[in-house]
């Protein structure tokens, strides 16, 4: 599975969950604004990114045929360590209560996470963590993100409330949510290669038995042939020597006036019988040139035989 699709799926459903965080009933004593460093504030933007990485982590598990939990996703983002340092205001404007702000927001992944969702990548073939997070130019310096998190923070009219609003930071929700569900998809890979290896364990057998098959088959039909052959040899040497002894009883003088008429015969029933083993497969020809040699030479001993008889 590829994560190309449901990105940008995931990419265009954040930018509408991602708006606003509040903490009731904190009482500001109607100071018109808050600092960019204000703990609370500080608090606010990474609860944004926690329910960022949730909602995208959400989306990205049902892509899987076994989708991860809410409460293994939510229990993973509690594992990944937030914090936000080298806070500086990038805009102040004395005619608003809003301030516009700029972090650098440390994320700290636990190595076993990176490993596990490795594994599974490898398994679906696609980039691991690192070279991941190249790709969409994030710093990730071995299992820590640093990311220049933009945001602003605003208390409402009476005081009560404070909102916090980030204006970047959808890639680096989507990667760590990315993250998150292929870590926990691990399991799953894991009982897929289990699968994958009994089925081709299976397959291996199948091919050694057929194979295993085709040799007992191959050997049984070479003995079959071998038995045949054997048997087709020894009719045609008994009609050999059936003609010699024929040959042997005969005058030399009845001999001598056919010599030149047999050895043509031979030499006509050699090739007559070469022609017709090539028409025969090739594990048989020889059987075929010995059946035509044992029929060609028993029409001539009858042949030689009325010959010698009336000589």
């Amino acid at each position: 599975m590829y994560k190309n699709l449901p990105k940008i799926a995931l990419f265009s459903s954040l930018l509408l969950v991602v708006g606003c965080d509040k903490i009731p009933g904190m009482g500001l004593g109607g100071k018109s604004k808050i600092e960019c460093s204000d703990p609370n504030a500080k608090n606010l933007v990474i609860e944004s990114l926690q329910k960022s990485i949730n909602s995208s982590a959400k989306g990205y598990a049902a892509s899987f045929d076994k989708p991860t939990s809410g409460a293994s996703i939510r229990a993973s983002v509690n594992q990944l360590k937030m914090n936000l340092d080298n806070i500086r205001t990038t805009q102040d404007d004395p005619q608003s209560t809003k301030n516009f702000c700029k972090g650098t927001l440390t994320v700290t992944v636990p190595s076993k996470l990176i490993q596990n969702a490795d594994i599974t990548r490898e398994y679906n073939g696609e980039y691991d963590v690192k070279e991941d997070a190249y790709q969409q130019d994030l710093e990730l310096d071995a299992n820590t993100v640093n990311y220049e998190i933009e945001y602003s923070v605003q208390p409402t009219d009476d005081g009560e409330v404070i909102f916090v609003e980030t204006q970047n930071g959808n890639d680096l929700s989507t990667f760590l949510a990315y993250v998150v569900v292929d870590a926990d998809q691990k399991n799953n890979v894991k009982g897929k290669k289990v699968v994958e290896a009994k089925q081709e364990a299976k397959r291996v057998s199948a091919t050694q038995s057929a194979a295993d098959s085709a040799a007992a088959a191959a050997a049984s039909a070479l003995a079959a042939t071998a038995a045949e052959q054997a048997k087709v040899k020894a009719e045609m040497d008994y009609k050999r020597s059936e003609f010699n002894k024929l040959w042997g009883k005969a005058s030399k003088e009845a001999q001598a006036s056919i010599e030149y008429d047999q050895k043509e015969w031979v030499e006509w029933r050699d090739q007559v019988c070469v022609d017709e083993a090539r028409g025969a497969e090739p594990a048989r020809q020889e059987i075929v040139r010995m059946q035509c040699i044992t029929r060609l030479l028993s029409d001539r001993y009858y042949e030689v035989k009325e010959y010698f008889d009336n000589y």
